[in-house]
């Protein structure tokens, strides 16, 4: 028994460096954050997690990573949704998959879409979901009647690829 055990650490352990090497690095947290960042806007908390993700068996599929964050500003909610719709058609944030890659059928790209849903409520909600091969971008940004600040809630969804080309 304590040879088995000794014999797939070893195993384990001689494979890790392997798969690190080879792995795609992922960016910190607030460098993350920091791309989507409104001008002047502060970070109310911020965390990443590992996002599980699992096939209908519930076995792992590809690492994966969850991130996410609250950004404030005092800036009205149709400025602060008019500068993330004017920096997205510039192509001028911070998307993985942005660039030259190429996803599974060696199409590269993004969607980029829209949605606001205030019409006749008190608080006004703009959504902005942007979708690459690998990752899947959240801004949901919000503002009540008489709130003297815009709310900025920004989240990503990650895989990396463990055998880069």
């Amino acid at each position: 028994m304590l040879r088995t055990s000794v014999f797939f650490s070893t195993v384990i352990i001689a494979l890790l460096p392997t798969a690190v090497r080879s792995a795609e690095k992922p960016k910190s947290l607030l460098a993350n954050i920091s791309g989507w960042q409104y001008p002047d806007s502060k970070i109310h908390g911020a965390s990443i997690r590992d996002a599980a993700t699992v096939n209908h068996k519930g076995d792992r599929t590809v690492p994966s990573s969850y991130s996410k964050t609250v950004l404030t500003t005092t800036d009205p909610i149709d400025k602060v949704f008019n500068y993330y719709k004017s920096k997205l058609a510039q192509n001028e944030m911070p998307i993985p998959g942005n660039e030259q890659s190429q996803d599974l059928d060696g199409v590269s790209g993004r969607s980029v879409m829209f949605h606001s849903e205030s019409k006749d409520r008190p608080v006004k909600i703009h959504i902005i979901s942007i979708n690459t091969a690998h990752t899947s971008t959240t801004l949901v940004i919000s503002q009540a009647e008489g709130e003297p600040e815009t709310h900025i809630a920004w989240s990503q969804y990650e895989t990396y690829d463990l055998n880069p080309p």
